[in-house]
């Protein structure tokens, strides 16, 4: 059976900022560590659609989206049925997938300021489901989203190529403002950052009027695009300041691990978009650049302070003054499991020096790269006197580890039915809670590059391959033959040379350091 249904997502409103909660415990970079794994799927897909139409590679948003039963299965009692049958299940299975779909869109717009300048507040979905009395299942599942009239091309889910390429005339000009700051230090590059979109912008008041009286009277998403197109004539609301301050973090090179988040929720009574930055000392700051541009305020009134409350609601202090901001409901559980969290301390540079990744000294040319990208970003650590250890055979809790992290820490509910230290504890847990491991799980055994690939394929989605791999040591029906041939399409793994043409993957031998440190590298970047 299948139905189709249109969702909205309101247009953002007003300017003001806001706070958020006083730390949390693993804390991802992006949007979306608690989707369900067929909420991954359908990220996974749209994330790709988004892209390759930004890149001016695809003018279709339709994608399908590769299911299997194990992906999408409710029970009658998930789904409030006493019993299932043909006149009762599309409500509420559409309202499960519904509530899917927003998260996921929720967190593309996070994920991809600058991607989505020509996506609508609109997307569709469609869907074939079987059932029995006592469950449902997709069969297949459909998705797209709405392209905004400026951007059209014969549809309103096809985009026009030579509009897109106009629109990406922006990139150069944000990566000159990049490029003009980067000998400066990670607060001076925020400021510098700030100033210069508070230069290129005058708040739209005629907007924020309109909205006042129909919330749905503005729905132009990319208001980033205003920000660096050099018009006087094209201006945003706080949608545009916040945007526009991520894309040029995304494109920075910090010292230390220096992240920007966008935030949605409300600066007092009206609705609002604003940064949280977590910076090289591991905490997280607020960062309102709509108030930064407002002269009564003071630009660094609410910019890279600290806050105070609890929760979702919280006050930031500016001499006589208070600005307080709560985030909408939907914000929990996107980058950790409660509210980003804000120091209650302010930021303060000169004490907060960032620590260097170590620099090994034993590093071949085949993982050289791929090594120390995973120290600077915290995935795996050295061994002791300066060494990487690339050869060194890796476990499984081990490898659980490298990519857990790698995943940005994800916390779990779930704890998995086996005793490991307190070190490997949040990767084993989580890998369980994903059903990445069961309970004959051995934390200390071996990992095999089999398993490595196959650990990192689950952890991205198990997609299916267009094609099986062509190893010689490798058998179309392998326990991981799917991940390895998705490895292989997706360049993870290269193989070994035989010497004669042809190439193994030796699916048997232990990963080591430096193996694992490559596939993620390949995998992540």
């Amino acid at each position: 059976m299948r139905k189709r249904f249109p969702a909205m997502i309101l247009a953002l409103a007003l300017c003001i900022g806001l706070a958020v909660p006083v730390q949390a415990a693993a804390v991802s970079d992006t949007a979306g560590q608690n989707l369900t794994r067929i909420e991954q799927k359908i990220y996974k897909a749209l994330e790709d659609a988004i892209l390759a139409v930004t890149a001016g590679n695809e003018t279709s948003t339709e994608v399908d989206i590769p299911i299997m039963r194990q992906d999408a299965t409710w029970t009658a009692q998930e789904l409030g049925l006493s019993k299932i049958d043909n006149d009762n299940v599309e409500d509420p299975l559409n309202n499960v997938i519904g509530k899917s779909m927003d998260k996921v869109f929720r967190c593309l717009k996070a994920n991809h300021p600058f991607e989505m300048f020509w996506v609508s507040n609109n997307y569709n979905w469609s869907w074939w489901q079987k059932h029995t009395d006592s469950e449902v299942w997709l069969t297949s599942l459909t998705c797209s989203i709405d392209v905004i009239k400026t951007y059209q091309g014969g549809s309103s889910t096809t985009v026009d190529p030579a509009k897109i390429a106009q629109a990406k005339s922006v990139v150069k000009t944000a990566e000159s403002i990049v490029a003009a700051n980067a000998g400066k230090s990670n607060y001076e590059k925020l400021a510098a950052y700030r100033d210069e979109i508070c230069a290129r912008n005058t708040y739209n008041n005629d907007a924020n009027n309109a909205l006042l009286k129909d919330e749905y009277a503005y729905g132009d998403p990319w208001q980033l695009i205003y920000i660096f197109d050099d018009d006087p004539s094209t201006n945003a609301l706080c949608e545009g300041y916040a945007k526009a301050f991520k894309y040029l973090c995304d494109l920075s090179d910090f010292d230390g691990d220096v992240t920007c988040y966008i935030a949605e929720g409300y600066g007092g009574d009206e609705r609002h978009m604003w940064n949280v930055v977590r910076m090289e000392d591991g905490k997280f700051y607020l960062a309102d650049i709509t108030y930064s541009d407002n002269s009564q305020i003071g630009k660094d009134s609410v910019f890279m302070v600290n806050a105070f409350g609890n929760e979702e609601r919280y006050v930031v202090s500016a001499g006589s003054r208070q600005y307080t901001y709560t985030y909408l409901e939907d914000q929990e559980g996107m980058f950790t499991d409660g509210f980003l969290p804000i120091s209650s301390t302010p930021y303060t540079p000169s004490t907060n020096p960032p620590t260097p990744a170590p620099q090994f000294t034993d590093l071949p040319d085949w993982c050289g790269e791929e090594a120390q990208w995973a120290a600077d970003n915290g995935i795996a650590k050295g061994t002791g006197d300066g060494k990487f250890s690339p050869g060194t055979d890796c476990t499984h809790q081990q490898i659980l580890t490298f990519l857990w992290r790698a995943e940005g820490e994800p916390a779990a509910t779930a704890k998995a039915p086996v005793t490991v230290a307190a070190d490997y504890a949040g990767a084993v847990n989580w890998a369980y809670e994903e059903g990445m491991i069961d309970h004959s799980f051995d934390p200390q055994a071996p990992c095999t590059r089999a398993d490595a690939v196959t650990y990192i394929w689950q952890a991205l989605g198990s997609r299916k391959a267009e094609a099986v791999s062509s190893f010689t040591d490798m058998s179309a029906d392998a326990d991981c033959a799917g991940a390895v041939a998705w490895a292989v399409e997706h360049e993870v793994t290269n193989g070994f040379a035989n010497g004669d043409g042809t190439f193994s993957f030796r699916p048997s031998q232990v990963c080591t350091r430096g193996q694992i440190a490559c596939f993620l590298y390949r995998a992540y970047v």
